[in-house]
């Protein structure tokens, strides 16, 4: 028994010290980008909802995403905020600016 609690507390460890790892990585990925601005399309608007309890309450967050299309062709997906997310609508055309992964804004044209 004391020897398969060590391996799954192994195993647990190593998959937490993994996710920040990521996340550090991402962060800093992002923050060394260059900042790029691009003529886009906003060609998608949707939203995620995950729901979770919360001792008695049930809890749902809303994740808000744009896609966009840039005139090469390639297209781009962004986690915004609420208010950026009612901004725009589909259709919308101007300079899209972002950094990696995180979006800067939309400029309409």
């Amino acid at each position: 028994m004391g020897e398969n609690f060590e391996l799954i507390m192994t195993l647990v460890s190593i998959g937490v010290i993994s996710a920040f790892g990521y996340l550090i990585i991402n962060m800093v990925l992002n923050l060394t980008a260059v900042e790029v601005t691009e003529k886009a399309r906003l060609i998608g608007k949707d939203t995620e909802n995950a729901s979770h309890m919360n001792g008695d309450s049930l809890m749902t967050t809303t994740t808000y995403v744009l896609t966009f299309e840039a005139d090469g062709g390639e297209r781009i997906t962004f986690r915004v905020g609420r208010g950026v997310y009612r901004k725009y609508v589909i259709g919308d055309y101007g300079r899209l600016t972002y950094k990696r992964k995180w979006f800067r804004q939309f400029e309409r044209i």
